[in-house]
């Protein structure tokens, strides 16, 4: 459960709402057009569920991407992914903030986790990289996240992905 905390924060933070405001029905994400995203050598990606894609090497997916259409106004600055995540971690799971990047719609932070707290002080896993980000373009927002197991060279190059979304010119 503790390993999942990066995809739980991103469904979070795509829910998040002012209670005041009645949300308007989402607008169709741009039919006439195509999601571009840059890939890693190898890598591939799958479409899932919900506005979402997986994207990795073969055979196992590193990132997921949801695309909120209409959204781009709830987008969280790296401080907003930085707070909210670690809010989200359980008492077994402590997290060291790696990189932070604010620019051109884009919001990105990774993380250092260590997982258990058992035996002595500063015991448990080596730190496990992971990865939250937000993309705007247009009216649109894309939440970004690493799955559990990812490598650094795997977060880079999601990191890379998620900044790099970009809409196909035309039909």
């Amino acid at each position: 459960m503790r390993r999942s905390s990066a995809l739980i924060l991103l469904l979070a933070l795509s829910c998040k709402r002012p209670a005041e405001e009645t949300p308007p029905p989402a607008p169709d994400a741009h039919p006439s057009r195509g999601v571009v995203v840059p890939l890693a050598d190898g890598w591939s990606a799958r479409v899932g569920a919900e506005n979402s894609l997986t994207v990795g090497p073969p055979g196992r997916a590193v990132l997921r991407i949801d695309l909120r259409p209409g959204a781009a106004a709830a987008k969280p600055d790296s401080e907003a992914l930085a707070k909210a995540f670690v809010a989200g971690l359980d008492g077994g799971t402590s997290s060291v903030a790696v990189k932070k990047k604010d620019q051109d719609g884009f919001s990105w932070v990774s993380f250092k986790l260590s997982l258990g707290t058992g035996g002595p002080r500063g015991a448990g896993a080596p730190g496990e990289p992971a990865l939250l980000g937000a993309k705007v373009l247009g009216d649109d927002l894309f939440l970004c996240a690493t799955l559990p197991g990812a490598s650094e060279s795997e977060v880079e190059s999601a990191a890379k992905a998620c900044e790099g979304i970009s809409y196909s010119a035309g039909p």
